[in-house]
């Protein structure tokens, strides 16, 4: 049997991790927990596919059996959830901030094992969630899965893009609220309407596909939350419809045309939010 990608124990406090980020409750169909969590660890198609002796798939046997202990031995699962449905009880929240200490020792060695002999190709692990807003989202994907057949076909869910709104304060970052030219738009409980931008976005990546250009950093920013920007309806249609075109520069964190006549800085960021893309390329 080959061996496991990581195990039960080390797996613990990623697990946690990844439910106090959905909110404490998975559904264990809904949230394609097993793809999720295994793009945030970096995990091979290989190392997901492979088979225990009895035929089991291992990976889905190791979130599994790791879901069992925890609910088990720390109580930090409720036992008592909705079938199918994964909850984080009062212990497991406090697990997720103070972690004891054999359960940091079990991640330690997996996550110093991974970053030294990590397979070619697959992203550094993330070490542990700090807490900080930075830290959370640097560790977030949204759920992107690939298929290349004859065409590129690229599957997101809304977490990352639920997560920045609510970091933003369902705040425009090119809206200067000490100029209202645009009226902001409440909705309940008080937030207001609030939509998200990809710098780099789905149509560029599959045009470079489609002219077998497109590497594997490419896919990797596409993910980040560096890539994406939290903008009002106006300012959404401002930079997809504005002629002459409207570029983003990452350098001077301002959209502007190309003659520079007409720009747009960025006006609201939380710190270390849109740094460089992996690769070193710029938009403009």
């Amino acid at each position: 049997m080959a061996e496991q990608a990581i195990t039960q124990e080390q797996l613990f406090l990623p697990l946690l991790h990844f439910m106090a980020d959905h909110g404490g409750e998975i559904d264990r169909q809904k949230d394609d927990l097993l793809n999720a969590l295994a793009d945030r660890l970096g995990l091979t198609d290989e190392e997901r596919d492979r088979v225990t002796e009895g035929g089991r798939n291992q990976w889905q046997s190791t979130v599994e059996y790791s879901r069992l202990k925890l609910l088990a031995v720390y109580d930090a699962i409720d036992e008592d959830s909705p079938r199918g449905t994964w909850r984080l009880t009062d212990r497991g929240w406090t697990i997720v901030k103070s972690p004891p200490a054999e359960m940091e020792e079990y991640f330690r060695e997996w996550w110093e094992q991974r970053e030294t002999e990590r397979p070619a190709g697959t992203l550094p692990p993330p070490s542990r969630p700090s807490g900080l807003p930075s830290a959370r989202l640097e560790n977030m994907t949204q759920g992107l899965t690939r298929e290349v057949t004859e065409e590129l076909r690229v599957k997101r869910n809304g977490e990352l893009a639920r997560a920045l709104r609510e970091e933003y304060k369902y705040r425009c970052q090119l809206c200067d609220l000490s100029l209202p030219s645009c009226p902001r738009i409440p909705i309940a409980d008080e937030r207001y309407y609030v939509e998200v931008h990809h710098l780099e976005g789905l149509a560029e990546i599959a045009t470079r596909h489609e002219h077998g250009q497109l590497s594997d950093s490419e896919y990797v920013n596409l993910t980040s939350w560096h890539n994406v920007i939290v903008v009002c309806p106006y300012h959404h249609m401002l930079v997809h419809h504005h002629h002459p075109p409207i570029e983003f520069v990452r350098g001077e964190l301002v959209f502007r045309t190309a003659d520079r006549a007409t720009a747009f800085p960025i006006v609201e960021r939380l710190e270390a939010h849109l740094a460089p893309l992996v690769g070193g390329g710029e938009e403009g």
